[in-house]
């Protein structure tokens, strides 16, 4: 690819061409050894969206068939009309924050699977056990878990008082109504026919999955710290960059979002960021006909997801935006309620950044003007 793009350089300087663009539909990852080869001659790179390419390849061939000919095409039309979206090519920290942030996001994701497949064999083997998720995956239920692997036949055979004994020595602060239920669920459940040979499997299992658990936990402990580190480190190269205020955003979740959204000195205006994000706002509207509006949903999923993250704790009634979500709840659903509030988080923290001030609680919900008013 190397040689092939230098061939054209040389044939574009010949006939009088001093800026050349590389331009490519993203394609996962063969794009990006296109841009890397580009990048390593000089050449500007950029993006044409595949919708993009799939609709004017309608308009310009008039069907919507599909080969390596008309695609080259249709690409440098849309590029020739200005439908390009700037490769941007990080440096560090930056580009190490996105990297972690989608190693973070893995092991999230199997963690949940973990989880779940604990519980299916604890279903199997301890079908009566009553605690809920909190117990299971907390300090008593690792403490149940080390001691007697959820096994209700051990646990009936050890009898109430020894249990007891096991248990507060590992987890102190234990409750007796929680052991006296433990038990009572461990007598029901002992009373199933159990081969000892299933019921070595199914301790078996359920040790490999919880293993599988600790190791997706611990590489979420281990980047989460990493991420903490490196956000330190971008705002040592942009100190404008927001800071972390307690009850509204951790230093970690600001990690995450400026992992996807890069510098945010890239971003002229609030609308451009929100069109990265996929929060710029989409309407259906053709004469007396008024559609939904909907956002458009083409942007970074991951960084929509972490918004949500975020802002789910701040939409209680005590929380930051627990009026604003309530409001919003009476004239739309839910789903909708949430989207604004993400929204409206996203323009707070890209103000703050624009204006390199920290987080005001009272400036939240005041427009500018006001707070000039009131000054």
């Amino acid at each position: 690819m190397e040689k092939e793009l230098d061939k054209i350089k040389v044939f574009a300087h010949h006939c009088g061409y001093q800026n050349i663009w590389v331009v490519a539909e993203p394609t996962g990852i063969y794009h990006r050894a296109l841009f890397r080869a580009a990048k390593r001659l000089n050449l500007y790179t950029a993006y044409v969206s595949a919708e993009s390419v799939a609709k004017m390849r309608v308009i310009e061939t008039n069907d919507t068939g599909k080969t390596d000919i008309k695609d080259p095409h249709v690409i440098h039309t849309l590029a020739s009309i200005g439908k390009t979206q700037r490769h941007r090519s990080f440096v560090e920290p930056y580009n190490l924050l996105r990297r972690w942030n989608k190693i973070y996001d893995t092991a999230d994701k199997d963690c949940v699977r973990a989880k779940g497949a604990v519980h299916t064999v604890i279903k199997e083997l301890f079908p009566d056990f009553s605690m809920k998720k909190e117990f299971l995956f907390g300090t008593s239920g690792s403490a149940l878990m080390e001691k007697y692997k959820y096994n209700p036949f051990c646990i009936n055979k050890s009898g109430e008082k020894r249990f007891a004994t096991v248990m507060k020595k590992a987890v102190p602060r234990i409750k007796n109504i929680t052991i006296e239920k433990i038990c009572s669920s461990a007598k029901a459940s002992a009373r199933n026919q159990l081969s000892p040979r299933y019921i070595k499997i199914l301790e078996l299992e359920l040790k490999q999955r919880w293993h599988d658990l600790q190791i997706a936990l611990d590489r979420k402990q281990q980047t989460k710290e990493a991420m903490e580190l490196l956000y330190e480190e971008a705002c040592h190269c942009d100190p404008k960059l927001p800071h972390a205020y307690k009850g509204v955003i951790t230093t970690f979740h600001l990690a995450r979002i400026i992992a996807e959204t890069g510098p945010l000195s890239d971003f002229d205006s609030w609308k451009k960021l929100m069109r990265f994000a996929g929060y710029n706002l989409c309407e259906r509207q053709s004469g007396k006909y008024r559609g939904k509006t909907k956002i458009s949903k083409k942007g970074r999923q991951l960084l929509r997801k972490v918004l949500n993250l975020i802002i789910f704790p701040l939409i209680t009634k005590n929380g930051l935006y627990g009026s604003y979500y309530h409001q919003k709840k009476e004239t739309m659903p839910g789903t909708k309620a949430m989207t604004a509030v993400s929204r409206h988080f996203l323009k707070m923290l890209y103000g703050m950044y624009r204006t390199g001030s920290e987080f005001n609680k009272e400036r939240v919900f005041t427009c500018e003007s006001q707070i000039k008013k009131a000054a």
